[in-house]
């Protein structure tokens, strides 16, 4: 779960994933908030884009190097995903739609996750 919400190797309490532990559980807005990430199901770059700008406190040349790619790339790719699902990882209110449309994406296509 820890790897799932960006965070490095290490030993978490569950007070540092609640968030991602709650969007793990089994309900009707966990399946809704994965589904927001659906047009990118077929684009796994801008998804692992998408996880590391976040992941990275949204510092695009930071995640531009963690991903091996030119700060350009990352704006682009970013700019697509945007397009795609409507939402926008530099506005506030859909950093926080996006940080949990990512959590609950993880746990659907991942279930391991939920208890790592």
């Amino acid at each position: 779960m820890a790897r799932s919400a960006g965070r490095g190797p290490g030993l978490y309490l569950l007070d540092d994933v609640l968030l991602e532990y709650q969007l793990s559980r089994p309900s009707p807005a966990r399946d809704r908030l994965a589904a927001l990430l659906a047009p990118l199901a077929r684009r796994p770059e801008l998804l692992d884009t998408l996880r590391t700008f976040l992941a990275c406190g949204l510092d695009r040349r930071q995640a531009a190097a963690r991903l091996q790619v030119h700060p350009n790339t990352v704006d682009y790719r970013l700019r697509r995903a945007t397009e795609l699902t409507g939402l926008d990882a530099a506005r506030g209110a859909d950093q926080l739609t996006l940080r949990a449309a990512l959590a609950a994406r993880d746990t659907l296509h991942h279930p391991d996750h939920a208890t790592t």
